[in-house]
Formats: structure tokens, sequence, C-alpha cells
């Protein structure tokens, strides 16, 4: 496996919320089999495959063999017949493509997903984040927006992100022009991953 993802650096503990949201997402309509887009580390996959007592089929496909994925593939070809998966889970994948390749890979996910589709892309910002327990309603987090945030994308590895190099509208436009967002919420403690949890139209 590729040394990149076998750190705690890199599965640092805002990751690992991450990981939770892409779990809880992805077993909440007790889905029959699941297409992992981007492998990593392998968490997400295992703790479905824990969490399902084994009863959730899992493909991993990612561009990099290193990995050790079920499917070497790309998330604008993907290799799979139309609506052979019940969830597909494309968690900080896109942005390491340009973004005129950001539909191409919307619309495979589209169809090859019967059922919800959740995706997560990075929102370069900087951002206040305050938290704090208030009575009868539990644990709050207010999250500012700084006005003051670069805008172009200056990361070696990310062609893009939400709010540097792409506005926060257009990726919102692509994506609805392919499917109903049900849900949209930042990581709390990594506020620059942005979940959007979509079925199709």
């Amino acid at each position: 496996m590729d040394n990149t993802y076998l750190t705690l650096r890199y599965n640092s503990k805002s990751r690992w919320l991450s990981y939770w949201y892409q779990i809880s997402e992805a077993l909440e309509i007790s889905p029959d089999n699941i297409l992992l887009v981007g492998k990593g580390s392998g968490v997400t996959e295992n703790a479905i495959q824990l969490l399902s007592k084994g009863n959730v089929n899992i493909l991993a496909l990612d561009i990099n063999n290193s990995v050790a994925p079920d499917t070497v593939g790309e998330a604008v070809n993907l290799p799979f017949k139309n609506k052979t998966f019940d969830v597909s889970l494309c968690c900080q994948v896109l942005e390491h493509q340009p973004f005129q390749l950001f539909p191409i890979a919307l619309n495979e996910l589209k169809r090859v997903t019967r059922k919800r589709v959740i995706l997560s892309l990075p929102h370069g910002r900087k951002h206040i984040r305050i938290a704090c327990n208030v009575p009868f309603l539990g644990e709050k987090n207010l999250i500012i927006k700084n006005p003051l945030t670069k805008k172009h994308c200056k990361s070696k590895k990310h062609c893009w992100e939400i709010g540097r190099s792409v506005s926060y509208r257009q990726v919102i436009n692509q994506i609805t022009n392919f499917f109903e967002i049900d849900k949209e919420f930042l990581n709390e403690i990594n506020c620059n991953h942005r979940f959007f949890i979509l079925t199709g139209k």
C-alpha cells in the first residue's frame, strides 16, 4: 500500500470525522453494495465491512494500483454497468483532476448508482469556528468564513477547490445538473471538507 496513507499525519483527527460521515451516510440506507471511488487508507472500507458484519459488498476503485484497489480505474470512466451500486462514495477525489472533467465524473457516478452518491470536496477557505454546549440543545458549532481567503488554488496535488479557482456556485450548478442535493454540510472539525449527499434526478 502507498505509505502516504499509512500515517497519523494523513489520518488526522479531523479526517477521522470525515470517515465517520462517509460510513454513517453510506450505511444509513442499508445498501447491499457500495462503490468506493478512491480507496486511500482503506479505513472507510474496513469500517463499513466491520459495522455491517460483512453484509455489504464493497468494491474499491482507484487510479493508484499501489493502494491495492479491487479495480484500477478513473472516476471519469467507471468500468461498470448502469445502476450497479446502491451507494457510491467519492470523497476528496475529484479535485485531483481539472474542473472540466468534474461534470463527466458526476455523470458517471449518476450512471452507476441506484440510490445515493456521497460526495466530499475540499472547500479551500480560512474560517473561524466557535463551538459551545447549549443547555437542552447540546453542542453547537458556528463556522464563519474569513473574507480574506485566497482565491487561487496553490495546492501541489489539487487542481481546484471550492472557493479557490472554482466558485461554490460553479460547483453547485454542475452538481444540480445531475442530482438532487438531499443534504449538504461541513465536517465541523475540518471545515475544508464539504459533503454533498445526492440522489439522481
